[in-house]
């Protein structure tokens, strides 16, 4: 085709173009809404559909997603293994800001489902709620994520437990659609997805149980004198698997009971300090999520490099000493001058593979050193709470767990004065 023949196409092609474009543009009769062909013509091929999940209940279980693990390795002493921390190119204050960053992640996921109660993030397990889900962090490298969950509920009962992976694609930050997007969000979605997978396997009568359950372990707290009676306990698990505790209600107090009642409105104080406690955390995740995306952005490409230059690594170091043995079992078997020679080229061949292998490894180191230089400090500053009740003012200090712990001696305190009082 000729010079000016292509260029003539060319110039139809655009014509094509301009007129499909008009044409386009063109309103039906009857109204302002464009002509459009094809069986996606009325929807925005860009926009993502939401899942939509079918919860036929009327019973809605709170959910408590707890401050992941940050899986920091530690030695047999308990302490952390900082040599361990090296090698596997964590930094610890990264992974305790990501151990709030998933949980909050996690909430956000669960909450889109639409089939519980309150979702909330908590400092630690030790909170009044009907099904737990208890996180831990296995990986996180900005390319890999894995974590791993156990579902629980009031009753100490597991649901089930499960190891969660994604991998981020190196093109993710390339896509601008991906600019507001979580690079780990589909790991939190799966976990999501998988609590209420768990939850649809309750029947209304074993969730109500739940959630009676929850009612009087909480009310034990405050008054175990009076409701112990109704919760049996048993220990279950055994020295290998680690021993915990289980709880069955075997009796209800009189739904006339005051002291439930008065207990309950104790339960919503204590709820609201956590209420108050997810603006922390959402504020954290705000205020934490530029520079978290920038460490991903710039780590992504170091992480699959240091990836793929360890399995270079390994595999040419099992080359090299394949090719080690091999020379060892020639000469072994053989006298020959061919065996010789074939000795010596194996002998050669093992050497400038391991030789390699060493090379990629300083390159291996490198990458974990870029990767340890990008994460330095990311964590959450709690602020001052203060909280009233009856009409005192009460101040809270120190992490969300001590927080958390004070306002609930401080409603004990209450409890217990306004307890003794009546009692006069």
């Amino acid at each position: 085709m000729s010079r000016c023949t292509k260029g003539f196409s060319n110039v139809m092609f655009v014509a094509l173009v301009i007129m499909i474009a008009g044409c386009q543009s063109m309103v039906s009769p009857g109204g302002s809404t464009p002509f459009m062909v094809g069986p996606g013509g009325s929807q925005n091929n860009t926009a993502q559909t939401q899942k939509q999940y079918a919860y036929n209940s009327n019973i809605n279980l709170d959910v408590v997603v707890p401050v992941f693990d940050p899986g920091l390795p530690k030695d047999s002493s308990g302490n952390l293994d900082y040599d361990k921390i090296k090698n596997d190119a964590i930094w610890p204050q990264l992974r305790r800001a990501e151990a709030k960053k998933f949980a909050f992640s996690t909430k956000k996921a669960i909450q889109k489902i639409g089939a519980f109660g309150a979702v909330n993030v908590t400092p630690d397990s030790n909170v009044s709620s009907d099904v737990f889900v208890i996180g831990s962090i296995v990986e996180s490298d900005s390319e890999i994520v894995k974590i791993k969950a156990v579902v629980m509920d009031s009753g100490g009962s597991v649901w089930g437990q499960k190891t969660f992976k994604h991998r981020v694609s190196e093109g993710f930050f390339r896509n601008s659609r991906n600019k507001n997007k979580d690079p780990y969000g589909p790991v939190f979605t799966q976990v999501a997805e998988y609590v209420y997978a768990l939850l649809k396997r309750k029947n209304e009568v074993q969730k109500q149980a739940i959630r009676d359950l929850t009612t009087i372990r909480y009310a034990q707290y405050y008054s175990p004198e009076s409701y112990d009676q109704y919760v049996q306990q048993k220990i279950v698990g055994n020295a290998f698997s680690g021993k915990r505790y289980e709880f069955k209600l075997t009796g209800k107090p009189s739904d006339a009971d005051r002291m439930l009642g008065r207990i309950d409105a104790l339960r919503n104080q204590d709820n609201m300090f956590i209420d108050r406690l997810q603006v922390q955390y959402e504020a954290f995740d705000l205020q934490s999520q530029a520079s978290y995306r920038v460490w991903q952005k710039e780590t992504l490409a170091e992480a699959v490099a240091a990836r793929k230059a360890k399995n270079a690594r390994n595999a040419k170091a099992v080359l090299g000493i394949a090719a080690a043995i091999g020379a060892v079992m020639v000469a072994k078997n053989s006298n020959s001058t061919y065996a010789g020679s074939s000795t010596a080229a194996l002998a050669v061949a093992s050497v400038a593979a391991i030789g390699s292998s060493l090379k990629d490894n300083q390159q291996f180191k490198i990458h974990r050193a870029s990767l340890d230089e990008m994460g330095e400090s990311l964590d959450i500053n709690l602020s001052p709470s203060v909280m009233q009740f009856n009409e005192t003012t009460t101040t809270l200090t120190g992490t969300a767990s001590e927080q958390h712990e004070q306002w609930k001696a401080h409603l004990k305190a209450i409890y217990d004065l306004e307890y003794s009082n009546q009692a006069l």
